[in-house]
């Protein structure tokens, strides 16, 4: 079987009747890491095709987004990950500019810590909300909960949790974190520890990948 989640409750529900079948199941974002044999998978695959967006503004003139020090941003696992770091530039939020054209889901990056040009998630993870296929119940994990490493977490390597939503805590602003990485600072004509623009920063690793070929248009 193949089904498309676009609820929670039909990817929660799904993947527990699987379970209490012993059926296999594989829970499938957006794909782009996956080599499927040609047999198939014996059991059933739930893609995640759940969307939303919530900004955490309390306390915030929301006419004056800017003039908060932080802002919490939960995104459902579903969502496309570019299109979300789109938006942050876009939106003035700081910290995941530089993890541009990375194909996939937002409910993929805490899985190994997606992380490119001197950023990575576990820099604006908040926090990462969890199906436990063991305890069958709902699970919040903070940043320090989730174990993050250099490509790595918690969630990498068990089948025991599906990432429901991701709650990232970005810096208002119109720059970036200090840039890093070498190769983007030449890009961008700044020093290593220099902060550019969010829509340059953007725009230098969009085409810093690709000249590599690793941009899908």
């Amino acid at each position: 079987r193949f089904i498309d989640a676009e609820t929670e409750a039909v990817l929660i529900d799904t993947v527990r009747h699987c379970d209490e079948r012993n059926e296999p199941v594989l829970v499938l974002g957006g794909g782009s890491n996956v080599v499927v044999a040609d047999q198939g998978f014996a059991g059933t695959v739930v893609r995640v095709r759940t969307t939303g967006v919530r900004v955490d503004a309390a306390g915030c003139d929301p006419d004056d987004l800017a003039a908060c020090g932080g802002l919490l941003v939960s995104v459902a696992a579903g969502e496309n990950w570019d299109e979300l770091v789109s938006r942050a530039v876009a939106e003035g939020w700081a910290g995941v500019e530089a993890l541009s054209g990375i194909p996939g889901s937002v409910g993929a990056t805490p899985m190994q810590n997606v992380g490119a040009y001197g950023q990575e998630v576990a820099e604006t993870i908040w926090s990462v909300r969890t199906y436990d296929r063991e305890a069958r119940a709902i699970r919040t994990f903070a940043n320090v909960e989730c174990d993050f490493a250099y490509r790595t977490s918690r969630f990498k390597g068990s089948e025991r949790y599906v990432i429901l939503s991701v709650t990232y805590q970005f810096r208002q602003g119109t720059l970036g974190a200090p840039v890093n990485y070498a190769e983007l600072a030449r890009a961008l004509g700044v020093e290593i520890g220099d902060r550019a623009k969010l829509g340059d920063v953007r725009a230098a690793v969009l085409e810093l990948r690709r000249s590599k070929g690793m941009v899908l248009d």
